[in-house]
């Protein structure tokens, strides 16, 4: 995880899917990153013996009080703002596939950047600093 003034990178690697098809098996990795204006990356990686594909979204994930944020109507700590479903479509076995998805993030009903999340009217509570960020695996 690195933080470069207002701009969040992280990269969470998650291991997502293992596929069976006889003896052999998928295994898919991603490895993904996000910034505080909501631009995704991912990387899916086929480890395994057979072609698969899989799913995850991001997750951003309030760490203080809602007091301590500009927006304190979207929770406090612990309130996760979500991505739409990030997929990699079909990777074959020992390949990669890139993705730069246009995502849109939400916290219920209502859409907003993880910057807009994150942000704080505390210049003590800097917004790369406010949230942290996970991958979730979901079912294709």
């Amino acid at each position: 995880m690195s933080f470069r003034g207002l701009v969040l990178t992280v990269v969470a690697p998650v291991m997502i899917g293992v596929g069976y098809w006889g003896n052999a098996e998928a295994a898919i990795e991603s490895n993904c990153s996000a910034n505080l204006g909501g631009a995704v990356s991912c990387e899916f990686t086929n480890t395994g013996a057979k072609k698969d594909g899989a799913c995850i979204v991001m997750e951003v994930v309030r760490s203080y009080d809602a007091k301590n944020y500009s927006y304190p109507s979207m929770g406090g700590k612990g309130a996760v703002l979500t991505s739409n479903k990030i997929c990699s479509g079909l990777v074959e076995a020992g390949d990669i596939r890139e993705r730069n998805p246009e995502v849109t993030w939400n916290i219920g009903e209502r859409v907003t950047s993880p910057m807009g999340f994150c942000a704080s009217d505390n210049p003590w509570f800097k917004a790369s600093n406010n949230c942290t960020i996970q991958t979730k695996e979901i079912p294709l």
